[in-house]
Parts: structure tokens; C-alpha cells; sequence
């Protein structure tokens, strides 16, 4: 009897990753988001096929993380000034959602993946804070940011082929990204439902000068400190000459 049921198992975990494979398939561009000095954003590119009939959404997201921020209101009704400590727990570093179509047109689970049921899953603490006030702003600060983001319309479909229709996106990465390890994830909406999903890891990782000087600051304070002296000097040296000359041309 053990036998039998563990080739069942074997068949239904089988049939399960083929038909995953045939629902939804993708590939990125890129495996790596190489930050140098010049940085200033990125597109990663993502195609694949996904099942006949549905609506493809895009994330881009970040690890869950935590922020600890202040809130400011007027003290005497008079001055602003820094009131309480909030604490935000849960928080996606980055979320960038794009898809083929609105997120109110495919049912619950479309407005699932958009960044209102993002920011609902957020905590904050102290428990007494006033989420709806905050969570809007929250997400009015990220956007603001480019870290969080929701645009429609912006992937690609192609006519329906042997079941399946082929689909692509151009996520656009903002320059603020940290290092870090990322993940692409990709959903196929149908009637209301996921009918498929898949992720794929991204990592953005500091490149050249960056890369030089983080490595010196975090495993050779020693030289980052001299190697820091020694461009204040030569900072100073230079607007001392500059404000020399301008005062001897007057």
C-alpha cells in the first residue's frame, strides 16, 4: 500500500510540474543589476508565455524590511515640529507593479497583487497610529521615491498560439535601488483568478568605484579612513586655490 501511494504522489507532483510548465514560462534579461558610478536606473526585460485568455501581472519586489520614521505635527498650534516615533514593519523595500490591464478589471485576486493590499499588510506600531491616514501617505512617500509604482497596460500580450499566448514587459528600475537581492514574480489572471505564477531571482550588486569603496569601508576601515583624509585634503587644497584666484582677479 505504501508503494502504491508513494507512486501516486510521484505522478500527481509529476503531472503538476508539467502542467505548470506549460501554463506559464519566463525568462529575464538579466540575472544581475550591475550599480556603478554612472547608475541611474535600469530596465529589466521579461518574456515569456502565459496561459490562452488571461491578463499578465508583473512585481518587481524587494525584501521585507522595516522603517522606523517620524511624524510631525504643529506643537501650540503653532510650530511644526517632530511629534511620534512610528515604526513600520512588513514593508516591501521595492514593489513595481505593471500589467496588461487594469488591476480593478481582473476581480480579487488582480487587486491582490497591487500595492494597496501591499500597504494593508504593512504593520506600524504604535498600535494606536492611525493607519488610514498613514498608510496613504506611506505610499505617496514611496512613489514620490520610485520604489513603489503601479502602471497598466504596459505589458505586451500576443495573439493566442497552441494554448498559450506570449507576453513581455519593460520593468523600469529606479536609481534609488539598494544592493540587494530582488525578486521578479509573474501571475496569469483568468476570470477572477490566478490561474498561474512563477519567480525568479534578480540581484543588484554595486560595481566599480562603488564596489571599490564599499569594500574598503566595510572590511579596510584603516585604508578607507586614509583614503578618506586624503581626498579631504585635496578637496580643501582645491576650493582654497579656486577662492585664491577669484579674490586676486578683484
Amino acid at each position: 500500500m505504501k508503494r502504491i501511494l508513494m507512486i501516486a504522489m510521484v505522478a500527481l507532483l509529476a503531472a503538476a510540474g508539467k502542467g505548470n510548465a506549460a501554463g506559464l514560462d519566463f525568462t529575464l534579461g538579466q540575472a544581475t543589476i550591475d550599480m556603478g558610478l554612472f547608475y541611474n536606473g535600469t530596465s529589466v526585460a521579461v518574456d515569456g508565455w502565459a496561459p490562452e485568455g488571461s491578463q499578465v501581472v508583473v512585481r518587481f519586489i524587494g525584501q521585507i524590511g522595516e522603517a522606523t520614521m517620524k511624524r510631525k505635527g504643529k506643537v501650540m498650534g503653532l510650530l511644526w515640529m517632530n511629534k511620534d516615533t512610528l515604526h513600520f514593519s512588513n514593508m516591501p523595500a521595492v514593489c513595481l507593479v505593471e500589467s496588461s490591464a487594469p488591476l480593478t478589471e481582473l476581480g480579487r485576486s488582480g487587486e491582490k497583487l497591487g500595492l494597496a493590499e501591499v500597504a494593508e499588510s504593512i504593520a506600524i506600531e504604535p498600535a494606536s497610529a492611525d493607519r488610514t491616514m498613514l498608510l496613504p501617505e506611506l505610499l505617496k512617500l514611496k512613489k514620490s521615491e520610485g520604489l513603489y509604482r503601479e502602471d497598466a497596460g504596459v505589458v505586451r500580450l500576443a495573439d493566442a498560439k497552441d494554448g498559450r499566448r506570449a507576453f513581455s514587459a519593460q520593468i523600469r528600475v529606479p536609481s534609488r535601488l539598494r544592493a540587494g537581492d530582488y525578486s521578479v514574480e509573474v501571475f496569469a489572471v483568468r476570470n477572477g483568478a490566478v490561474v498561474a505564477q512563477g519567480a525568479k531571482p534578480i540581484a543588484a550588486r554595486l560595481a566599480g568605484a562603488p564596489a571599490f569603496v564599499a569594500d574598503l569601508a566595510f572590511n579596510h576601515g584603516l585604508w578607507y579612513g586614509i583614503l578618506a583624509s586624503v581626498i579631504a585634503i585635496l578637496a580643501g587644497l582645491a576650493v582654497g586655490q579656486i577662492f585664491k584666484g577669484k579674490g586676486g582677479a578683484h
